[in-house]
C-alpha cells in the first residue's frame, strides 16, 4: 500500500509540474505572437503617418513653385 502511495503522489506531482510548464509554454507563446503582431501594426500605422506627412510636403512644395 506504501508503494502504490507514493507512485501515486510522485505522479500526481509530476502532472502538476507537467500542466504549469504547459501553460507556461502557451503563456510565452502567446505574449510573443502579440508582441508580433503589435510590433506590425505600429509598422503600418507608422508607415501609414510617413506617407501622409510625405503627400503633405509635397503638396507645399507644389505651392512653393
Amino acid at each position: 500500500m506504501k508503494e502504490y502511495s507514493k507512485a501515486t503522489l510522485e505522479a500526481q506531482r509530476a502532472t502538476k509540474q507537467a500542466i504549469r510548464d504547459w501553460k507556461q509554454n502557451l503563456d510565452r507563446k502567446a505574449s510573443a505572437e502579440l508582441s508580433s503582431r503589435g510590433i506590425l501594426a505600429l509598422q503600418d500605422a507608422m508607415e501609414a503617418q510617413v506617407r501622409s506627412e510625405l503627400e503633405r510636403l509635397k503638396e507645399c512644395l507644389a505651392k512653393i513653385r
